[in-house]
């Protein structure tokens, strides 16, 4: 008897799960079962023209007890947009009968190409995808921003050339300015690099910003790293810019520089001529080192240089002279060993290095790195964080370990840094305005002198 109820058990557990199936898979066409979206807009940043962006997901779900067919889902106009799209795992710009059961979803892709569009100012490029279901239309909603781009790789200036903004210039593997010739860049011109990428000069670079129209050197990628932080935000995305022994007499004034794994390297030169003039320059976010050089003239003022996994100043001989900088170190995207100022004299040659109204300050307990063997350096009204407050003929009425108080170091979930001054910050009214006569107005073009006492740093508190 225990056989036979065992042989009637079994067809009728395959019988109940064969009606489960089918009752649960069961497909309706009632106009009333809609699909719902994930994200009813899809935007992309902006993105250069003849480049493909990234790839951008939404979800596509059926809330509802029953089976659903999709009759179609369209990209409206793709020819003029450049929208393309992929729905699980299904490529096209038109797809037809796609099934979703009950209570499950599906994942859509997009991506987006911008034809060329013979201007400088960004265009915003509108589409949607349109899904017909049961009869009902809905509509998930694509912008994007496009911009054209002078597109180079391997760009090699060998003749005195000008850069104008008539467009960004968009960078594969390097520049290359050789020895003899000038690359001048104009205020107002931007230059987004790709991974790897770098200049290289041997020659001159002189960059000459506006404070309002800055140049502007930094990576390509334009989209959000994990999902909310802006790749702006993030370093190492191209090489840096490489100073040559045989290049001297370059300028940098209104030039920002970031994202790199090394902002500016200095390679080792001879003190006899300038080789770099930084004016109004933020060289920030660094994987390695934010600038570094080596027997090298150069001098800073107003510049802000910040956020360096290594060092943010790394020098080893040579002259140098940072007037009114903010120096300073809150790298977050890992740990940091090395202190924000890093001075040696390996070579034997260090002839000068003065830091004069200056912030060297970040998140380690001290950010002077300094080579006991070195003699001609100083320190001059400055604002220092150093565990030991050091008082010899190396350092001349500085502040020791008192917060600057910046607005912003990258502490909130967005990695966003503001290095200007609150209003309670310990740098305000500190500076010597004897040196502040050199340089009358900050970084952002304020004036320093409308007041009696200055601000140490690169930026002038204002209300």
């Amino acid at each position: 008897m225990k056989s036979i109820k065992y042989i009637l058990f079994v067809p009728l557990l395959f019988l109940s799960l064969f009606y489960a199936c089918t009752e649960s898979d069961d497909f309706s066409g009632a106009p009333d079962l809609k699909l719902t979206f994930g994200r009813d807009t899809i935007s992309f940043d902006t993105v250069f023209t003849t480049v493909g962006s990234s790839t951008q997901y939404f979800k596509i779900y059926n809330r509802n007890n029953k089976s659903l067919t999709i009759e179609s889902i369209e990209i409206v106009n793709p020819q003029q947009s450049g929208f393309r799209m992929n729905i699980d795992g299904e490529p096209g710009t038109r797809i037809t009968n796609v099934d979703i059961l009950r209570k499950d979803s599906l994942f859509g892709f997009l991506q987006v190409t911008v034809d060329p569009l013979n201007a400088n100012n960004p265009v915003l490029i509108r589409d949607s995808i349109r899904f017909v279901t049961n009869g009902n239309v809905q509509y998930v909603y694509l912008e994007a921003i496009g911009r054209d781009v002078h597109k180079w790789k391997g760009k090699t200036f060998s003749a005195d050339t000008t850069l104008t903004a008539t467009k960004p210039y968009l960078v594969y593997d390097s520049i290359r300015v050789d020895n003899g010739a000038t690359l001048t860049i104009k205020e107002g011109v931007e230059l987004y690099f790709h991974d790897k990428a770098s200049v290289q000069v041997y020659g001159e670079l002189d960059a000459q910003g506006l404070i309002r129209q800055p140049v502007i050197f930094r990576g390509d990628r334009l989209d959000y790293y994990n999902g909310n932080i802006p790749y702006d935000r993030v370093s190492g995305l191209w090489q840096g810019i490489v100073f040559h022994p045989q290049s001297y007499n370059n300028r940098l004034e209104n030039v920002i520089v970031r994202n790199t794994v090394t902002g500016l390297k200095f390679l080792p030169s001879n003190t006899s001529n300038k080789k770099a003039s930084l004016r109004n320059a933020i060289i920030h976010n660094a994987s390695e080192n934010v600038l570094t050089a080596t027997d090298c003239d150069i001098d800073a003022v107003n510049c802000q240089l910040t956020n360096a996994r290594m060092a943010v100043l790394d020098l080893d001989g040579g002259k140098y002279s940072f007037l009114h900088c903010t120096i300073a170190n809150y790298y977050r995207f890992s740990p940091r060993f090395e202190q924000a100022v890093v001075l040696k004299d390996e070579t034997g040659s260090m002839q000068q290095c003065d830091f004069i109204n200056s912030i060297v300050y970040g998140s380690l307990s001290s950010e002077l790195g300094i080579n006991t063997s070195l003699t001609n350096y100083q320190f001059i009204n400055c604002l220092i964080k150093n565990k030991e407050e050091l008082s010899n003929s190396h350092f001349v009425s500085n502040y020791w370990n008192l917060d600057p108080k910046f607005v912003l170091t990258g502490t909130n979930q967005y990695y966003e840094c503001d290095f200007s001054l609150q209003a309670s910050s310990a740098a305000k009214d500190k500076a010597n305005a004897a040196y502040s006569a050199s340089a009358p107005n900050d970084l952002r073009g304020i004036s320093r002198l409308s007041d009696s006492a200055p601000d140490i740093g690169c930026y002038e508190w204002y209300e």
